[in-house]
């Protein structure tokens, strides 16, 4: 019988293995035979490194905004109607239909951005060197959240659902066992995203190489001068509702499980898609800005039509499906496009708050989640009002978040890639230099 401590040493060597096949196989089919540990860059690698890149400060800021208002949201959810988590035993009605807006677009925002940064990625590194940083990016904190983050999550979890355990470590034994949420106690939780983003990236990476190749980049630019004449971007959310109208009746409900999610992920990987081909031209960015009133004002519209339906229940079956997720689409591309238009109208500059904020995004986001469960789960029987829990509860999320980054994550070079950060030692702030813009990644800073 082997002890407590040995299986989970056991179980974490498993995990290691397992992580370095996928990333032997995954570069043996990228690049052909190459030796994980012997990776060179080549010297048209070296020429592509040298290139002057477009610096969007103005899509970092949005980044940054988008994760904040990610941590708000996830503080929401202990206080609305919706199943999560921890739940205070009183809820607010007006507080979720706030969080309906932007539920409708932040999350494809996100990924829309992401798509982006692939596009700036590929200016840099050939694809079996971009698999490789995506792994290094994606897999490695997703795998190290898995079995250190979210645990204590599920834990209070299970714990508000009138389940007892001896301790947290008789608790973990059960992760171990890697029987998936809900019925089991292994899970990503609200790392969802980074699996998404990881299985987008090298699904597309053959399709996007064609379009990076010399033909595919001529091709390309031709057709994004032809598309950011006018407004007929405005139409692009079309395939977007497309796929929702196909795949909904078959797939309703958003899992975020990546194999029984189809509905979300074939809309999500559109906009990814998007992303990465509106980054590839300038013209289209000043398009955007052009039409940022139109876009503004057909979300406005749009979402106003969406909250006649939502409070007079009305959604599917009552109301016509395509013409449901027709409009759901609709607003979701209006409201991506008046954000990235606005965007590029104001926020293209860089400052000492955006540098900082470039790297501790992605270290917030594995963590937030954890620290907002713990701290909710010994807060919902207060007596207190909804407003005061909540912005005790944002306050301390964001500020254990920091103490965690700012203190450990930030100056331990042995811990930084856990969380999807360069390995490097501790470099104080006021040393370092000022963010080079979004070039590559939408989880750290580059």
């Amino acid at each position: 019988m082997l002890s407590r401590e040995e299986s989970v040493r056991q179980c974490l060597k498993t995990a290691v293995r397992t992580l370095q096949s996928a990333i032997h196989a995954i570069l043996l089919f990228s690049t052909g035979p190459l030796s994980v540990n012997c990776i060179q860059i080549t010297s048209q690698e070296k020429e592509m490194n040298e290139r002057t890149y477009t610096r969007r400060y103005d899509l970092d800021w949005l980044r940054v905004l988008a994760f904040t208002l990610l941590i708000l949201y996830h503080t929401g959810m202990m206080f609305n109607g919706w199943s999560w988590h921890v739940k205070n035993p009183e809820t607010s009605k007006i507080l979720e239909y706030v969080m309906r807006f932007s539920n409708q677009w932040r999350m494809p925002l996100l990924f829309f951005i992401s798509g982006a940064a692939v596009w700036f990625a590929m200016e840099k590194y050939k694809s079996g060197r971009f698999a490789w940083e995506r792994i290094k990016r994606l897999l490695i904190p997703l795998t190290f959240g898995m079995f250190f983050i979210i645990p204590p999550q599920v834990y209070f979890e299970r714990l508000f659902q009138g389940e007892s355990f001896g301790s947290f470590w008789v608790f973990y034994e059960s992760v171990l066992h890697l029987h998936p949420y809900p019925e089991g106690n292994f899970s990503w939780h609200h790392l969802w995203y980074i699996p998404y983003i990881l299985v987008y990236s090298l699904l597309m990476l053959p399709f996007f190489s064609l379009l990076k190749h010399p033909t595919g980049r001529k091709w390309l630019t031709r057709f994004m001068q032809k598309v950011s004449q006018g407004s007929g971007v405005i139409w692009w959310f079309v395939p977007i509702a497309l796929s929702q109208i196909l795949l909904r009746p078959y797939w309703p409900d958003d899992t975020h499980n990546l194999i029984a999610d189809w509905a979300q992920f074939a809309g999500m990987l559109l906009v990814f898609c998007l992303g990465f081909v509106f980054a590839s031209s300038d013209a289209i960015w000043r398009s955007l800005e052009s039409l940022r009133r139109l876009s503004l004002g057909l979300g406005v519209g749009t979402i106003s039509i969406l909250y006649c339906v939502w409070y007079a229940g009305l959604r599917p079956p009552y109301l016509a499906e395509p013409a449901y997720w027709i409009l759901s689409s609709a607003n979701i591309w209006f409201w991506i496009l008046a954000i990235l238009g606005y965007g590029y109208r104001y926020l293209r500059f860089r400052n000492r708050l955006l540098t900082y904020s470039n790297e501790a995004v992605y270290p917030f986001y594995i963590l937030h989640q954890t620290i907002t469960v713990i701290v909710g789960y010994h807060m919902v029987h207060w007596n207190a009002p909804i407003l005061v829990k909540f912005v005790l509860l944002a306050l301390a999320t964001f500020a254990g978040s920091w103490v965690i980054y700012a203190g450990l994550i930030r100056r331990l070079p042995w811990l930084r890639p856990l969380f999807g950060l360069k390995f490097h030692g501790y470099r104080p702030a006021g040393k370092r230099p000022l963010s080079r813009g979004l070039t590559f990644s939408t989880e750290g800073a580059e």
